[in-house]
């Protein structure tokens, strides 16, 4: 398991880490934890209390992925952190789950992430489960419709299936069941198909890396 802000012993060096976390799993591997160790970057001479918020969520994620969990818990585990730390993060996320078969179980409001690692996802808003099933299947029921008028449009277009309605005047971008639209449409981003089940939309992570500097 690995939490979003993870308590690390900050007085040891990121070895003395490792050999500590070793004691309590009786399956570590000390060859993959030492791989994971330097495919993070992480100096094992340096104390982790002086490690940036990004490396100390590689060394909390290399002591979750060490003894080679079937199931590994990861709660927002990219959250706040800069682009090129969520990448390696990801990284070994799919890895996990693609080179040795384990399961991986995270929770993310970042919906473009959750899209490149996941094959089965649930959606809550305000703790009610708004949408459950398999990626592909999910992505496959819903579409983005572009339409675009001549003239200003005072209300929004009625398009049948419509799961929300966005836009102004002549151009207008409807998220729909795509069983029930005949219309020209494109596939539909997790963001979007959020939106139209729940109103609200959730920040990418390039609007949060926008917003962190």
């Amino acid at each position: 398991y690995l939490s979003e802000q993870p308590d690390l012993p900050g007085w040891m060096r990121v070895d003395e880490f490792m050999r500590y976390m070793q004691a309590f799993y009786p399956k570590w591997d000390a060859v993959y934890a030492e791989e994971l160790r330097a495919q993070f970057g992480l100096d094992p001479a340096v104390r982790i209390k002086t490690l940036s918020k990004g490396q100390r969520a590689k060394a909390g994620l290399l002591a979750a992925q060490a003894h080679r969990p079937d199931l590994l818990l990861l709660d927002e585990p990219s959250s706040g952190l800069d682009p090129i730390v969520r990448s390696d993060i990801l990284a070994a996320v799919i890895r996990t789950v693609a080179e040795e078969g384990r399961t991986v179980f995270f929770s993310s409001h970042l919906l473009e992430e959750v899209e490149r690692v996941s094959d089965h996802i649930a959606m809550l808003h305000q703790g009610k489960l708004v949408l459950c099933g398999p990626l592909d299947e999910i992505k496959a029921q819903h579409r983005r419709i572009t339409l675009r008028f001549e003239t200003q449009q005072p209300k929004p277009p009625i398009v049948p299936g419509a799961l929300s309605v966005t836009g102004t005047g002549r151009e207008w971008t409807i998220i729909c069941d795509a069983a029930r639209t005949a219309l020209p449409a494109h596939a539909a981003s997790l963001n979007e198909i959020f939106v139209g089940h729940a109103g609200v939309s959730l920040q990418t992570p390039d609007a949060l890396a926008q917003s962190m500097d």
